[in-house]
């Protein structure tokens, strides 16, 4: 026997998983995309399960949300983290916002705040903002960075 045992790997393997980044995106529309790249949102509901764990890049949809729906919305998250809470300054649309790390993927439980309704709730931490937004088309789901500019991200960032 090598002295390793299948535990011992299958805990590497999970962490090799986490360290990785391999340019995996989430499109999301405003103002909850910016919330979750400035670690204000930590919790972010889906529909669907995702096996992705690790470094999740945040991409903004299209679509302007209202002001009275950032308003409805930013009141909801003084509600949930305190009043002192400090928000962007603008929500880009149609560009790449930062990234999280995922912790983990579970369906919504009891005990999870109101900041989500919805079936499964990614589990976020680490968020962090890219200096500058870069200007890209969104995909459905979970969705791979093209090459260039998955480069270029992390050129910004690291």
């Amino acid at each position: 026997s090598s002295g390793i045992n299948k535990t011992t790997i299958r805990n590497q393997d999970k962490e090799f998983q986490l360290m990785r980044d391999e340019g995996m995106c989430l499109t999301m529309h405003q103002p909850w995309a910016s919330l979750l790249v400035a670690g204000i949102k930590e919790l972010e509901g889906r529909s669907w399960y995702s096996a992705h764990r690790g470094r999740l890049w945040i991409h903004s949809a299209a679509k302007n949300p209202s002001t009275q729906e950032m308003a409805a919305v930013e009141e909801q998250y003084r509600d949930i983290k305190g009043r002192d809470i400090v928000f962007p300054d603008i929500y880009p649309t149609s560009v790449l916002l930062g990234c999280v790390f995922v912790e983990d993927v579970r369906e919504r439980g009891e005990g999870d705040s109101e900041e989500s309704s919805s079936d499964f709730v990614f589990v976020c931490r680490d968020a962090k903002t890219l200096p500058v937004p870069i200007k890209c088309k969104g995909q459905h789901k979970v969705w791979r960075l093209d090459k260039k500019l998955h480069t270029a991200v992390l050129n910004q960032m690291f």
